[in-house]
């Protein structure tokens, strides 16, 4: 029987709900994926009786992976990035830099980063990733260095766009809606429901995060300032001009 396990101490819960969330969607459905709360740590287990081992090593790594390149980058540049932003402005910027390169950020992981059974998640952070936290200390660096420029919106704005030249998509087209009370972003090709928030502002931070190619506009969304605060983001050419019912 094949089992894996991997932990994160319990402030770092989103890590292991978001790896737990993704191996359960890319494992096959005789792999059983859990979740689970001990003392002061969260743990992600997976167990099968499949023969695809190394099937399921690879998925478990690439999920790993991608969730440190994320979350590894998140808490260092929220951590020393500090600017004389609004918050909702501060975290549009916070998201952007985090995506930015994440695909090299991704490729360093896979060199310094042994996936293993048993394996610490905070502590690969702490003690495995000063390459990568020398490249995320540039970005900050470099961040502060033009923080005044970053005060004026046009500015900003265009910095935003810049970042998102380099940006992968992670989903082609996406859809705003409004349902009982939640701002919902959907996938238009599966109609999988992606994100939901009440919290309109964090939905344009998921937005950043998918980074669609294309965003459609429900009639239920109903939310023109963040519509315009999204199109300021994206530019009009990503934002679907017809508006679905």
């Amino acid at each position: 029987m094949f089992q894996f396990l991997l932990g994160v101490d319990s402030s770092r819960e989103k890590w292991a709900m978001a790896i737990k969330d993704t191996l359960t969607e890319r494992l096959d459905a005789d792999c059983l994926v859990a979740a689970t709360k001990l003392g002061k740590r969260y743990q992600v287990a997976v167990a099968s009786e499949s023969d695809s081992k190394l099937k399921i090593l690879e998925i478990i790594s690439d999920s790993v992976i991608e969730a440190l390149g994320y979350f590894c980058k998140y808490e260092y540049l929220s951590g020393n990035l500090k600017l004389p932003l609004d918050p909702v402005s501060y975290n549009i910027l916070l998201h952007a830099l985090t995506q930015f390169d994440r695909s090299s950020d991704e490729a360093l992981l896979k060199n310094c980063v042994q996936i293993s059974n048993g394996m610490a998640l905070d502590g690969i952070y702490r003690f495995r990733l000063g390459l990568l936290k020398e490249r995320w200390r540039e970005i900050v660096n470099l961040t502060k260095e033009n923080a005044i420029y970053l005060t004026d919106s046009e500015t900003f704005y265009e910095l935003i766009k810049f970042l998102f030249s380099s940006i992968e998509a992670r989903v082609e087209n996406v859809i705003l809606s409004k349902s009982n009370g939640l701002y919902i972003i959907t996938d238009e090709a599966d109609r999988k429901n992606l994100f939901s928030s009440a919290d309109i502002n964090e939905i344009v931070y998921a937005l950043i995060d998918y980074a669609p190619l294309s965003i459609a506009v429900n009639k239920s969304f109903e939310n023109e300032k963040t519509v315009d605060l999204i199109t300021k983001i994206f530019g009009m050419q990503q934002l679907n001009s017809s508006v679905t019912s």
